[in-house]
Formats: C-alpha cells, sequence, structure tokens
C-alpha cells in the first residue's frame, strides 16, 4: 500500500485548468484552478496511479476555446506485469477533441498568432449588451445545431464533469431535430 501511495497522485491537485491568451511576446495565463471532482475520468479515487510529482495542464484559448493538455512529471512506474502507470492521453481522448494533445510549444504559437482572436465574436445573433462596473458585456445566443456552438460545447464541455456533481456532457451527434430545442447563450 505505501508504494501504491509513492506512485499515486491525487487527481484533483495534479489537473491545473487555464484560460489563456496572445500577450506582447507569448500567450498569457489569465486564470488557472483545479477541478472540484475528477472522478468521472479517473474513478472514485480521484487518483492518477504511476507518477511521482506529476502535473497535467488543461489549457484553453480564452477566445475560442481551443484546448491543449500537457503533462511532466518528475518519475514515472515502471511496469511490473500488468501494473503500468495509467497512460493519460488515453484516460483524457474521449473526454476533449481530436487535436488537444498537440506539443505546447505548437499550442502557444497558434494563440499568438491568431489575429482574429482580438475580434473574435461567438457565433449566433447579439441579444443584449450592457455595460457593469466599466466593463462592456454582450450576450450572444444560437442553437445546438450551429456548428461554431457545437465546436465550443465540444471543446469546453469537460468542464461539466469537473466541476458539477454527476455532470455529463451532452452527446453533439444527436439528431438536428433535438439539438434545435436548446439553445446556448454567451456573454
Amino acid at each position: 500500500m505505501a508504494e501504491q501511495d509513492e506512485w499515486s497522485s491525487n487527481a484533483n491537485e495534479a489537473l491545473n485548468i487555464s484560460f489563456v491568451q496572445a500577450g506582447q511576446t507569448s500567450p498569457v495565463t489569465l486564470s488557472t484552478f483545479h477541478p472540484r471532482f475528477t472522478y468521472p475520468i479517473f474513478g472514485e479515487e480521484e487518483c492518477i496511479f504511476g507518477y511521482q510529482g506529476l502535473k497535467v495542464n488543461i489549457r484553453f484559448a480564452a477566445h475560442n476555446l481551443l484546448p491543449n493538455v500537457s503533462w511532466v512529471y518528475d518519475k514515472e512506474f515502471k511496469a511490473v506485469n500488468d501494473t503500468k502507470a495509467l497512460d493519460i492521453e488515453e484516460t483524457l481522448q474521449e473526454w476533449l477533441p481530436e487535436g488537444c494533445f498537440e506539443e505546447y510549444a505548437s499550442f502557444k504559437a497558434r494563440i499568438q498568432d491568431d489575429a482574429g482572436a482580438k475580434d473574435w465574436r461567438p457565433p449566433g445573433e447579439l441579444i443584449n449588451s450592457y455595460t457593469s462596473r466599466g466593463r462592456k458585456f454582450e450576450v450572444w445566443a444560437s442553437d445546438l445545431t450551429d456548428p461554431a456552438v457545437q465546436q465550443l460545447i465540444d471543446r469546453i464541455q469537460i468542464l461539466v464533469s469537473l466541476f458539477i456533481e454527476g455532470g455529463t456532457p451532452i452527446p453533439l451527434d444527436d439528431q438536428d431535430w433535438s439539438l434545435a430545442r436548446w439553445k446556448v447563450f454567451f456573454v
């Protein structure tokens, strides 16, 4: 048991979720936080076996929610028979869209070089705008049949399972008639 504890990381502490945007010379982190729950992904124990000093970073571009996942660790458990370190990429693949495991350097360059980021607007129709405490806010709406809305939802819905007790991702491959029922609002 002691050896298992030595090679187990608390998934809630090991995961770092960040929102980033282009900066002067390289992307800057706007906010970083830990998830509330990780049991839907890593099991009831909320542990990741096979690493010491593990840090898993899930970053989202602040404008279009493009995700990137990377991880670092001090040591990895050497497999003994069927006992081996958890394959982090394989585990997270079903929770995140394709392409999110690209090298972090490529992700940084993509964010920094995205000319449309500054003028990016959510999909749909602008339905309201207001100012509060000196900041301007806009409310945009569209339905779930819009491919741009589906892309944003697909990119970010891992957060449902990480922050809402018992929350599950929305099946976006449902029939269009049922997706049209759902209005999505962006602020």
